[in-house]
């Protein structure tokens, strides 16, 4: 039981610290200077430390009423100190009333007082609870402590803290009615709230709290604004004369405040409020959640996001959403301000894919019969998605069609709640290459059935997929279909254009 107190210590300073970080990451600097750091500063104050004395217990002798007699043969103790409580081994011959006298070695603390009494007068007696055992098969040492103990403490505050961070989550947004900058009063939001499901009113307020507390010209140069499921809302805003950029941050509560935030980016990556001002943006995000509710799922708006999707690249709105982890999909997807909604689709779905694949070399000005194409691969979004090699979707999974001729060479990528990228590059080559209309759907299919097959693997795992039309100079087998699946060795294998089985492995 003398050990229940410092686990208990070890517990609260793991919540005490993980408070302080939690609070400190997900509010204003000054939350994280002056509520943050104070809770992790204490968190770590209160932390047990394990020592050469936190596991013995301290010395004390016996009372009229309860006692056992003991003869102290030898003691040796590392420091004289008057009142500093030391290791000390006793060596004694034990007494108990009506019993066998036993010899035991045992350590305690003591202090030096004691050590001196016991010292001038070897005959004592001990409380019945502190008798040292019969049993014990090894003379202790002074270097057994601190022993388990020292790795004890420190986990129980890492296991406590990252137990109520991960549970927490990012939920530890708090309004507080102080500002972020000197002010004599906490100042109120420029409009009246708005609704957390009126996005459009939101965001009007928020370009509002722009221009009262950054000046008319701020609002000509926004980096993005987010809008959040909880009702709070930021703006980050970049300021053309030194480079730098401000966070305006509306609580939920409608409070409003201001922080420097760091930013790489330039004034290229910035856009007006006139450029968002007539965006719909619940409309949009009614339409993105659609997606979600038409795979079969629902899913909840965490966040939406504006901004350019690149220096000097048209405007884009990007909608994070939370809900159940077994969705197959991205969990983000992007629109565009005219309404339009990127699809989301699953790459799994060779027909699906294959119709994604032929819309992307549309909009890359390539026909489906142009033998311009070097690889085409798809790659499913299961969680246990094996990866034939390194490329642009091998995080996100989708489609992606690499193109190379005498005119031009590129790739053209389709991610699911993304639109569709087409990237030129700059070398030329005049090697003869495949057509869309050479790979075939049914081959493809084909392929994944027995490679399943002799994989041995269930109908749930065929979503694990991927696979790659190419020609590869590293195995010497020419144009062919690569696979992977599950991450199952059996399953891999190389095949024929037309779908015969060439070899085991796809490497």
């Amino acid at each position: 039981m003398a050990k229940i107190a410092p686990l208990s210590r070890a517990g609260i300073a793991g919540v005490v610290i993980a408070a302080g970080i939690g609070l400190g990451a997900f509010n204003p600097w000054w939350v994280a200077t002056f509520i943050g750091v104070p809770l992790i500063l204490t968190g770590l104050l209160i932390a047990p430390r394990a020592s050469r004395i936190s596991e013995l217990g301290v010395f004390r002798a016996g009372t009229a009423d309860h006692f056992t007699t003991a003869r102290i043969e030898a003691l040796t103790r590392s420091s004289l100190a008057d009142e500093d409580l030391q290791p000390t081994l006793v060596t004694a011959t034990i007494s108990p009333a009506d019993d066998t006298s036993y010899r035991a070695r045992w350590l305690t603390t003591m202090s030096r007082r004691d050590f001196q009494t016991l010292t001038d007068h070897p005959r004592t007696v001990l409380p019945p609870d502190s008798l040292p055992s019969r049993e014990a098969t090894r003379t202790p040492e002074f270097d057994d402590q601190p022993g388990r103990w020292a790795v004890l403490y420190p986990a129980i505050t890492i296991v406590a803290a990252l137990a109520v961070l991960l549970g927490v989550g990012d939920r530890w947004h708090v309004s507080l009615a102080l500002p972020s900058v000197p002010a004599a009063h906490r100042v109120p939001s420029p409009a009246p709230a708005a609704t957390s499901a009126d996005l459009d009113a939101r965001r009007d307020n928020m370009i509002r709290a722009v221009t009262d507390r950054l000046g008319p010209g701020a609002a000509e140069n926004l980096l993005d604004l987010r809008l959040t499921g909880d009702g709070s809302d930021y703006a980050t805003v970049f300021d053309p004369t030194n480079g730098e950029a401000t966070n305006i941050y509306i609580s939920a509560g409608r409070d409003v405040y201001t922080s420097a935030t760091p930013s790489m980016l330039r004034r290229t990556s910035t856009f007006t409020s006139a450029d968002v001002a007539s965006i719909e943006l619940t409309t949009i995000a009614d339409r993105m959640t659609q997606q979600f509710r038409s795979a079969g799922d629902e899913y909840r708006l965490e966040t939406l996001q504006i901004r350019r999707s690149g220096p000097g690249l048209p405007v884009l709105l990007t909608g994070s959403f939370n809900g159940p982890r077994t969705f197959p999909f991205s969990k983000t997807i992007d629109a565009r301000p005219d309404g339009t909604v990127a699809e989301l689709f699953d790459p799994a779905d060779f027909a699906e894919s294959f119709t994604q694949a032929r819309q992307a070399l549309e909009l890359a000005g390539i026909a489906p019969s142009d033998r311009v194409l070097t690889a085409l691969q798809i790659r499913g979004t299961a969680r246990n998605t094996p990866h034939l090699h390194a490329s642009s979707i091998q995080n996100s999974g989708g489609v992606l069609v690499e193109f190379r001729s005498e005119r031009r060479s590129g790739d053209a990528v389709v991610v699911p709640g993304q639109f569709p990228e087409i990237r030129d590059r700059s070398y030329r080559s005049s090697a003869p290459g495949f057509s869309l209309d050479d790979a075939a759907l049914p081959v493809f299919e084909s392929v994944r059935r027995q490679a399943m097959q002799r994989g041995s693997l269930e109908p749930y795992e065929s979503g694990a997929v991927d696979i790659e039309m190419s020609d590869r100079s590293t195995d010497k087998m020419g144009l062919a279909i690569r696979i992977q699946l599950a991450g199952v060795d059996a399953a891999a294998g190389t095949y024929s254009t037309s779908g015969e089985f060439l070899k085991q492995g796809s490497r």
